[in-house]
């Protein structure tokens, strides 16, 4: 990788000391996250292509937004809302409820910044995977979330990213439930810009002893590139749901890492990739069961058409001391053409010998028998195959608890699903 001392001076130029600290650590190891490059990102040359097309050491520049041009991006989006443009929070977009804190890092006062101090640059992916190395010392701006204890938030908050650059964007967030809260987040990335980018994510989550969070993500970037990196520590008697659904993208590499540090966590991890043309998504995840009576629950589920690309490579750790653990790992997919193609690795690494863990994958084509059982009874051949193809979706998106949400992603789901019936 060229140019790795550009990033090392603009570090240097960092006013906050503590900020420049945690930069100057991971610039410290950030051959060791390239060393891991070639195995972690075997089927996903995302690093060559974007050399390519950007200069990916480059940083957001931060600007003014005028509000005006950016409101009819937001006309459909009901309830609470949370507006960052570029990476940049944009409080004056946004409608935040009363239980919950959202703020910028850099203005923090001293007792929250504290708080989150403990997470920020401490609990993500950056020793192991290049591009968070990048997005930790390129980001300009963090965005904080914070949820009181006890308090219980009914309403779905909105994260709506907009991204109007035509070379890269670095998104970072912190989220933080404290003790018996819970709270539910919608997350979208929408490409405004007319040229095509490269946006990265990382986010640092905490939640607390009895807390409860659920984050559902959407991905659709159309021809454009992204990373995603999403880390959680979860204390004892936490509850954590995690849905990603991904329609398009030039190539979008999303990393899923979970640590049940303490006794009776449960962790739920649902995906879902719909993918046509020259798509391409890699979904890497991996729970790490720490303590013992952990539960975890991980299923994803894709459909290749013409000449797209789906990855899977999920990764269960099950330590000494976690006895009693129970995980569980599935991953089915479907290729509807021949140039279509999945490379999928369920993996399970255990060293407790008092534990329920299983883990499997499946590759394969429509059922034609079911396919012709829909079509002798009259129903019309792209009809039957919509049909099969819902059927087989369905086990995702039934998991979401929330009527309006679980509606929502059905019409998201179905509408990408006719697109697969052209002919």
């Amino acid at each position: 990788m060229k140019n790795l001392d550009r990033i090392g001076n603009r570090i240097s130029k960092e006013k906050d000391k503590d900020l420049r600290d945690k930069k100057s650590k991971v610039f410290k190891s950030i051959n060791k996250a390239l060393n891991y490059y070639k195995e972690e990102y075997k089927y996903t040359p995302l690093l060559k292509t974007l050399e390519k097309e950007f200069e990916i050491l480059d940083s957001n520049l931060s600007k003014e937004s005028n509000s005006n041009n950016y409101l009819k991006y937001l006309t459909n989006i009901k309830g609470y809302q949370i507006v960052i443009i570029d990476g940049i929070y944009q409080k004056k977009l946004s409608s935040i409820p009363d239980d919950i804190s959202v703020n910028s890092f850099q203005k923090l006062d001293k007792n929250n910044r504290n708080i989150f101090d403990k997470i920020y640059h401490n609990s993500d992916d950056s020793n192991s995977d290049i591009f968070s190395s990048i997005n930790s010392i390129n980001h300009q701006d963090c965005l904080t979330i914070m949820l009181e204890k006890n308090k219980i938030l009914k309403e779905n908050i909105s994260i709506i990213n907009l991204i109007d650059t035509n070379n890269v964007c670095h998104h970072r967030k912190l989220i933080y439930c404290k003790k018996n809260s819970a709270c539910s987040f919608d997350e979208v990335f929408i490409n405004i810009g007319k040229n095509k980018n490269f946006s990265s994510s990382v986010s640092e989550i905490y939640v607390e002893d009895g807390a409860t969070l659920t984050y559902y993500n959407q991905q659709k970037i159309e021809e454009n590139f992204h990373f995603n990196s999403t880390n959680v520590f979860q204390e004892k008697n936490s509850t954590t749901n995690f849905f990603t659904f991904s329609f398009s993208g030039a190539m979008i590499r999303n990393n899923l890492n979970i640590k049940l540090k303490e006794k009776n966590c449960y962790a739920n991890m649902y995906g879902f990739y719909a993918l046509k043309k020259k798509s391409h998504i890699d979904n890497h995840t991996t729970v790490d069961h720490m303590d013992e009576n952990s539960i975890s629950n991980e299923h994803y589920k894709g459909i290749m058409d013409e000449g797209s690309k789906g990855v899977f490579n999920g990764k269960i750790y099950v330590r000494q001391k976690a006895q009693k653990t129970n995980a569980f790992q599935s991953n089915n997919n479907i290729l509807l053409s021949d140039n279509a193609k999945v490379y999928t690795k369920p993996q399970l690494e255990i060293w407790a010998d008092d534990v329920k863990c299983s883990h499997g994958c499946t590759v394969g084509q429509l059922d034609n028998d079911a396919l012709f059982y829909l079509m002798s009874r009259g129903i019309p051949k792209n009809k039957a195959i919509s049909l099969l193809l819902l059927a087989f979706s369905n086990e995702i998106f039934s998991k979401i608890n929330d009527e309006d949400l679980k509606i929502k992603f059905e019409k998201i789901v179905m509408k990408e699903l006719e697109k697969f019936n052209d002919e």
